[in-house]
């Protein structure tokens, strides 16, 4: 457990083994986030999206820049944060067959941890010397894949008093699909996704992501992972987790950048029927990775100030 004058860090690693069914040992890492002196009412439980770690949510800031980390900005407004690496991801097991990370068994793993964590916290004794947090209420904040998973769990274990998705669309991202993909019937490709990424990406499961040359003081290097290719398949294919987003019962905030990956934004509304309040935030001169350009500063308050009121 790391301390400094208004941060309390504690890693929790989780064995997941039986949920993961990759044939071995397999645990998820998580980084508990609290500030110093406070008893937080509200978490924020952050995946990343492919091709990223959990350090995606808490971006090292370069000196005269406004705040890159999500994590810290939440932190300075007296919210704790949780940080998972997805199972594939960071300090999290990558199995020896990657084509066997499925996104449903990814999210059957991030839940088991949640609710170590989420109960850890309210109860007390999770982090040594922090009191319990018995009116702790939590929001599920993801990121592209990540807000897929984060849909998957919600709609399975219903841990969240809200979702905060960023960069994600259950339309799929059809620029990337061969015709193939496109007459797909989306049960049968979700129930064999394993098979159908290793007949689709026969080079290998994983595609290796460099991180790209930029004139931006704002980097998302430091958490920058292999792109897997069985999620990433599933990510990119149409309404196959619509079933699972308009299931969701608690509010839903959608960030896009307008130049995000997912077409016309204002549609991504519609997927979340069930949900009692919908609210889309378009960022202007925003791409995917929306931490790294300048609206982020707008992002992070209008996501705190949205969690902060939830009913």
């Amino acid at each position: 457990m790391g301390r400094d004058a208004t941060l309390i860090r504690h890693r929790i690693d989780t064995d997941v083994t039986e949920i993961a069914r990759f044939g071995e040992p397999a645990q998820l890492a998580a980084e508990v986030l609290l500030p110093e002196g406070q008893v937080p009412d509200l978490v924020f439980v952050c995946l990343p999206g492919g091709g990223m770690n959990r350090r995606y949510f808490d971006l090292p800031t370069p000196p005269g820049e406004a705040e890159a980390s999500f994590a810290q900005a939440m932190l300075a407004r007296g919210h704790a944060v949780v940080l998972i690496d997805p199972l594939g991801a960071g300090d999290s097991t990558c199995p020896a067959d990657a084509y066997l990370l499925h996104p449903d068994r990814t999210a059957d793993a991030a839940a088991l941890v949640t609710d170590r964590i989420l109960a850890g916290l309210r109860e007390g004794g999770l982090v040594p010397g922090v009191p319990a947090m018995p009116a702790l209420r939590s929001v599920g904040a993801a990121h592209s894949l990540g807000a897929l998973m984060t849909i998957v769990q919600q709609a399975r274990a219903g841990q969240h008093d809200g979702l905060a998705l960023m960069g994600f669309h259950t339309a799929g991202v059809p620029a990337h699909l061969t015709d193939a993909d496109r007459a797909l019937d989306v049960v049968h490709a979700r129930e064999n996704l394993v098979a159908l990424a290793r007949k689709r990406f026969p080079a290998g499961p994983w595609h290796e992501l460099q991180a790209q040359p930029t004139k931006r003081a704002v980097s998302a290097a430091a958490a920058i992972e292999r792109v897997m290719m069985t999620p990433s398949l599933m990510a990119m294919l149409p309404e196959i987790i619509a079933g699972d987003a308009a299931s969701i019962t608690v509010p839903v905030l959608i960030a896009l950048g307008d130049s995000d990956l997912h077409g016309d934004p204002y549609r991504t509304p519609q997927a979340y029927g069930a949900s009692p309040e919908v609210t889309l935030l378009v960022l202007p001169e925003t791409r995917h990775n929306h931490f790294v350009y300048p609206s982020r500063t707008h992002l992070f308050e209008r996501v705190a100030r949205w969690a902060e009121n939830l009913p």
